[in-house]
């Protein structure tokens, strides 16, 4: 059974008992332990329903099979807050893309999404350095 965002459940703003400023720097811990190949962190800062789901091992499975399709992970370009769902812009050395990061109310992580995918419309190609 999927976990929902502690929004998606009508829990009111107030509810949410960790501060946004918390939530975005948990996500952007994540996404640096996960591509600094630290997969053990990066599963540390998962909800305990995803710790069941995914192994450290898992972790590092995924993340070789994202990184082959959007390339070398090159760095953190900026942060977004919106209720419990953090969106941290990447720079890879194939797209430029928006990852999302789902948080619950106590500040775990329950959803990642990284979209990036040949025909995805949120991946966004390098600008070309061959160009004049």
């Amino acid at each position: 059974m999927p976990l929902w965002p502690a929004i998606a459940r009508g829990e009111s703003q107030e509810s949410i008992n960790v501060n946004p400023q918390a939530q975005v720097q948990t996500a952007e811990q994540f996404v640096d332990a996960l591509f600094g190949n630290n997969f053990d962190l990066a599963w540390s800062y998962l909800h305990p329903q995803l710790q069941q789901e995914f192994s450290p091992t898992k972790l590092e499975q995924r993340q070789a099979s994202f990184l082959k399709r959007v390339g070398v992970y090159k760095k953190r370009l900026g942060s977004r807050i919106n209720g419990n769902i953090v969106s941290i812009k990447v720079a890879f050395s194939n797209v430029t893309d928006t990852l999302i990061v789902i948080m619950d109310s106590n500040g775990k992580i329950t959803g990642i999404d990284f979209p990036a995918m040949s025909d995805d419309l949120s991946a966004q190609p390098l600008p070309s350095r061959s160009r004049p």
